[in-house]
C-alpha cells in the first residue's frame, strides 16, 4: 500500500506525519529566484527522506517543470511528493496541490503566466476555481508578509469575501509564528 492510499484509508482521527508542503528548486525547470544548485529535484527528495519526513511538495513560484522528477524519483522510496505550484496572483501567492502530476499539468495549462515566470496574471479566486476543476486546493501562503494575502489585500472587502468563499481554499499559510 501506498503512502498515499494509507492516508486516505485513515480515520477522521489524528495522525501526525512529518511534512514540508512549501520547498522550492533550482534550474531552468524551478522557481526563478532559487540559486543554489544542490536543490534539484534528486537532492531534496534526499534531503527529505534524511531528514526523515513522510511528505513534501515542490512548490516553485510559476513553474512545474521539477515536480514529475520529483514524484518520479521519489517511487519506491518511503516518501510522498505531493504535486504542487506556488503562483505569484496580483492578491498575493498561492499554494495549489494535487494528486497527480498530470492534474497539475492540466491545471497549470490553463493559467496567465508571464513570459518571464515571475507573476500569475490570475487572480486567486480564478485560480481556485481552476485547481477545482482537476480536484486541486489551495493555500494561500505567508499571508502576512508583503507577497502574502494581506499586503496585497489588507482589508475585508467583497474580493477577500470571493477568496474565503471557494471551497477548495483549504488554508491560510503564517510565515511566522508570532504571528
Amino acid at each position: 500500500m501506498s503512502l498515499l492510499q494509507e492516508i486516505q484509508n485513515e480515520s477522521n482521527g489524528a495522525l501526525f506525519r512529518r511534512a514540508d508542503l512549501h520547498i522550492h528548486s533550482f534550474g531552468p525547470d524551478g522557481s526563478y529566484d532559487v540559486t543554489d544548485v544542490e536543490m534539484t529535484p534528486e537532492a531534496i527528495v534526499e534531503t527529505s527522506i534524511a531528514e526523515r519526513l513522510d511528505i513534501i511538495a515542490i512548490t516553485d513560484h510559476n513553474q512545474i517543470g521539477n515536480v514529475r522528477s520529483a514524484v518520479k524519483y521519489a517511487q519506491g522510496k518511503n516518501l510522498l511528493v505531493v504535486p504542487g505550484v506556488e503562483l505569484s496572483t496580483p492578491q498575493g501567492h498561492l499554494l495549489v496541490y494535487f494528486e497527480t502530476t498530470d492534474q497539475l499539468q492540466r491545471f497549470f495549462g490553463k493559467l496567465t503566466i508571464s513570459d518571464d515566470r515571475k507573476a500569475c496574471h490570475n487572480t486567486v479566486p480564478q485560480c481556485l476555481q481552476f485547481a477545482a476543476e482537476f480536484n486541486g486546493f489551495g493555500i494561500c501562503a505567508h499571508i502576512e508578509l508583503d507577497s502574502g494575502l494581506e499586503k496585497a489585500a489588507p482589508k475585508f472587502d467583497a474580493f477577500k469575501q470571493d477568496v474565503f468563499n471557494c471551497s477548495n481554499l483549504l488554508g491560510l499559510e503564517i510565515a511566522n509564528a508570532s504571528n
